[in-house]
């Protein structure tokens, strides 16, 4: 499908705001200079950026319609959209259970299958990315991810 930048730069833009709001609620950290609220913060700066860049592209390229869904035709291509649904409902199942990294490793690794990425590179990808991921958050941002079942591993 393919959808006007505009359509899309305006989404952005509205997520941004949404992201902003939600951040300028959260509660400052005693005895520091900047808060919870400075990544989702700086995130939203980010995606109002990517949102107005996307906005000027759409209004100097001129018309455009609205949307395009030739995907939709293609063979495949529902069964596809809805295993991508299936497979993030499954992580919000999976990652208390499992923890972080089991959970991510196998919802990266069928989502890459379902794009015909190769087995043997889907799965040391998956891997590796919920392994950065997790010590991302877990040491750089110091935000706590589930941990399942290999909690006295880590």
């Amino acid at each position: 499908m393919r959808v006007s930048d505009l359509i899309v730069g305006l989404l952005v833009l509205l997520g941004a705001a949404a992201l902003y709001s939600a951040a300028s609620t959260f509660p400052p950290i005693p005895g520091q200079q900047y808060g919870a609220d400075v990544f989702p913060t700086l995130t939203a700066a980010g995606l109002a950026a990517c949102g107005f860049i996307l906005c000027a592209g759409a209004v100097r390229a001129g018309p455009f319609p609205l949307a395009q869904a030739t995907w939709i035709r293609e063979p495949g291509a529902l069964p596809r959209a809805l295993a991508t649904i299936a497979l993030t409902a499954a992580y919000l199942v999976l990652a208390p259970l499992l923890g972080f990294i089991p959970a991510a490793s196998l919802v990266l690794a069928g989502l890459f299958l379902l794009v015909r990425v190769p087995l043997k590179v889907a799965v040391p990808v998956a891997l590796a990315t919920a392994l950065l991921t997790w010590w991302a958050f877990a040491h750089g941002l110091r935000v706590p991810l589930p941990r399942g079942f290999i909690e006295g591993y880590l």
